[in-house]
């Protein structure tokens, strides 16, 4: 049986699942496509970025139950959630560091548990250096994004990429 781990930039991910008409990224049915008939999902997880609220309790404590919410909506759909705290700079924009918590935890994930296939939700070319150093020790990424929105090093990393987009289509319309 193939072994499998799951890793999600849910950002984007979410943006793409929106233009297709679904209501949030679909986990649940994305894990059963991803898994099929004859692979062991061993790991999904997925970052979650935590924004920075208002300086005001009320906006506090919205923003700790949206996020609270999500990630148990996440972790009941079977993710591993990985918090990612924004952080306000002082020109008032914010910086999250989603990405790099992602590749951390995945890196890690994998090298522990030696799946065959990693499926990479994402298209940053960031991730490129992961999936290299992944591809050196016999670890396979199959990157799943929108072709168009693929950074070319990531792709030439990657051992094959899935359209986003067909798969959401297959999984079904608006949720």
């Amino acid at each position: 049986m193939i072994k499998k781990i799951f890793a999600i930039d849910l950002t984007p991910c979410e943006i793409v699942a929106r233009d297709q008409g679904h209501q949030y990224f679909p986990l649940e049915a994305m894990r059963t496509l991803i898994a099929g008939d004859d692979v062991d999902l061993i790991e999904t997880v997925v970052t979650l970025v935590e924004r920075v609220a208002d300086d005001n309790a009320e906006s506090i404590a919205s923003n700790r139950v949206n996020f609270t919410r999500k990630q148990h909506a996440l972790e009941d759909a079977g993710a591993r959630v990985i918090r990612a705290p924004a952080k306000r700079l002082p020109d008032g924009g914010f910086k999250q560091s989603d990405d790099q918590r992602l590749m951390i935890a995945t890196l890690s994930l994998a090298l522990r548990l030696r799946p065959d296939f990693l499926v990479l939700a994402a298209a940053d070319g960031d991730f490129a250096p992961m999936v290299w150093e992944l591809r050196d020790v016999g670890i396979r990424t199959e990157v799943m994004a929108r072709p168009q929105m693929l950074a070319s090093d990531l792709r030439r990393a990657a051992y094959s990429v899935i359209d986003l987009d067909e798969a959401l289509n297959r999984v079904g319309g608006a949720r």
